[in-house]
């Protein structure tokens, strides 16, 4: 059977072929209407693309593409984002490649954005940092063999693809520090947003568990991130500080709060309360006394996702990559 080209569709359709190749590759400078007919044609032709032919025909624009949610530079995201994507973009230039930041509102925007980009030639790979993408988006890209990276997030079934934080050990790390300072009546505060603060509290769970210790889970707190509401969650505990010891923030927002929030209730800190928080942020020190954190190896992780982009996707060398980045605790004064 002779195999269907983009002449074919054009001869069929009477659109030029420059037309059908747009309308194929979902070019939203062609007219939707148009491209609803051509893909409805070359689907009753029996047309494939032939990905490999197309790879082939395209040079290397040398440019990453970075891929983030929209609202990703919002509060309470807009801290983490700025972090990674400033890292993102020193760490891509030395390795002699452009980034290029794009955003997207959701999973649809997401693949007619990618889709032109790679279909122009535009970019050569991409490093995704979103929560939003699902399993389809992801085998959507390894069936078109666009070259990508997850980048700290990543959907249920691609989760040890996702170039991370080690998420878990960080929980169990801090829990065993609290632990060793006497302190064995400790608050979470966490939220169920994304897999990170799920395996943070699984950590705390577990070393709790190892040490002989009950896991209550009445002792964790569900909440937005937010310095307002940890002030508000200071408030709610300042008539139970006599039965708690310690409190572990999985996020700095949070423990920064709960220190302005008991700061102004009179709560000496770390005499009556210690509170250990998060992601090391840098206004931390703004704050006395100065939080005592668990820092991300941001620069780790994001080197490691962009050589794998560059070197195991794009050019098809053989590297083992190293998902999961094991961070540090940054002592402050702020645990007795």
């Amino acid at each position: 059977m002779k195999k269907i080209t983009l002449k074919d569709i054009a001869a069929k359709t009477g659109y030029s072929v420059s037309t059908i190749s747009r309308s194929l590759s979902d070019n939203n400078r062609i007219p939707l209407e148009t491209r609803e007919e051509i893909k409805r044609i070359a689907k009753e032709l029996n047309y494939t693309i032939d990905i490999n032919a197309r790879n082939l025909s395209k040079k290397n624009s040398n440019t990453i593409a970075v891929f983030m949610q929209d609202d990703f530079f919002k509060i309470p995201h807009s801290t983490f984002t700025n972090v990674f994507w400033s890292t993102l973009h020193e760490e891509i230039q030395l390795k002699r490649y452009e980034p290029a930041l794009y955003l997207f509102k959701n999973t649809e925007d997401f693949k007619i954005k990618v889709s032109q980009l790679f279909n122009s030639g535009l970019i050569d790979g991409v490093i995704i940092f979103s929560k939003i993408l699902t399993n389809n988006e992801i085998e959507f890209l390894k069936k078109m063999k666009y070259p990508y990276s997850l980048l700290y997030y990543g959907p249920e079934k691609y989760s040890e693809e996702v170039f991370t934080a080690d998420n878990y050990s960080a929980g169990k790390i801090i829990t065993q520090y609290l632990l060793s300072r006497n302190l064995k009546s400790i608050v979470t505060i966490t939220t169920d947003m994304t897999p990170s603060f799920k395996m943070r509290t699984l950590g705390f769970k577990h070393t709790l568990e190892e040490n002989g210790l009950i896991f209550n889970e009445n002792l964790v707190i569900k909440s937005t991130p937010s310095f307002e509401n940890g002030i508000a969650i200071a408030q709610e505990l300042y008539k139970k500080l006599d039965r708690v010891d310690a409190i572990f923030a999985q996020h700095d927002i949070w423990a920064l709060g709960l220190i302005k929030g008991f700061n102004d209730l009179g709560v000496k800190i770390p005499d009556d309360i210690s509170i250990i928080g998060h992601d090391n942020l840098s206004f931390k020190n703004w704050f006395s006394p100065e939080l005592t954190s668990f820092t991300i190896e941001t620069k780790k992780i994001c080197v490691n996702a962009i050589e794998s982009l560059i070197e195991d996707k794009i050019y098809k060398r053989k590297k083992i990559p190293i998902f999961k980045i094991l961070g540090t605790l940054i002592l402050g004064t702020s645990v007795k």
